[in-house]
């Protein structure tokens, strides 16, 4: 019998990461399909991800185009009806997560995508939760993919566009936005978030990704301003020495 949720762990060389997002999935309560898409890794990763073979629902290592196109080969993966993408170096707050989020999906008459609040560890080690916002659209993501729990059928209808290597996922969640999907905020953690990822080591590169995606999926006046908000964050930046 299918699970009603699939877990993918996108992993590149990620040998002091990999183990405690995997730990994190299998203590899970509620039981879940796991799928890793390791980007043929030379760091001893996969002697990892093969120490939890018999555990995992199936895993490659192979080459890619980058984390979106792996993303697009989990989706293929799964069979799962939600998908939740937990990147390597991020975990679930507890080991009830899959269970709550079953259990709102149901209640909630299973909206299209269902995401929640992340946890990020601040410089005294302590954990801080930020709060996702309520469904809307935005210059930006305003929930963290890794909270996120989305339909199969969506991602397969919308698959990543991976000529953008750092925000094909804002382009996700809008095209989701623009055809009337239902989002619902679960307001907890979901996820306690690896802020050494790539969108926030490559902040300006992000933003820019960002300005090409608003310009090939928003519309009308809110496109200007989203446009106007992003160019004066990039200035900014720079002014202040930031990259």
């Amino acid at each position: 019998m299918d699970k009603l949720i699939t877990v993918i762990t996108v992993v590149y060389n990620g040998l002091n990461t990999i183990e405690k997002t995997i730990q994190s999935v299998l203590e899970q309560e509620y039981p879940v399909e796991y799928i890793i898409v390791d980007g043929d890794s030379s760091d001893g990763t996969v002697d990892i991800i093969k120490q939890y073979e018999k555990h995992l629902t199936a895993w490659v290592s192979e080459k890619d185009t980058g984390i979106y196109d792996a993303m697009n080969k989990g989706t293929e993966m799964a069979s799962g009806k939600w998908i939740c993408f937990l990147n390597s170096g991020d975990v679930f707050a507890d080991k009830y997560v899959t269970q709550i989020v079953a259990e709102t999906i149901k209640s909630n008459n299973e909206p299209d995508i269902l995401y929640g609040n992340i946890l990020v560890e601040k410089s005294d080690h302590t954990l801080k939760e930020r709060i996702a916002k309520e469904p809307c659209n935005l210059h930006r993501m305003y929930f963290c993919h890794q909270a996120a729990f989305t339909e199969k059928t969506l991602l397969k209808t919308f698959p990543f566009d991976i000529k953008h290597k750092m925000s094909a996922d804002l382009k996700f969640f809008k095209e989701c936005y623009y055809n009337g999907c239902r989002f619902v905020h679960l307001n907890m953690p979901l996820v306690i978030y690896d802020t050494a990822g790539i969108s926030n080591i490559n902040r300006e590169a992000g933003l820019r990704d960002n300005i090409a995606i608003i310009n090939a999926v928003d519309r009308g006046i809110q496109k200007y301003l989203f446009l106007l908000r992003l160019y004066f964050v990039i200035y900014w930046r720079k002014l202040n020495g930031k990259h």
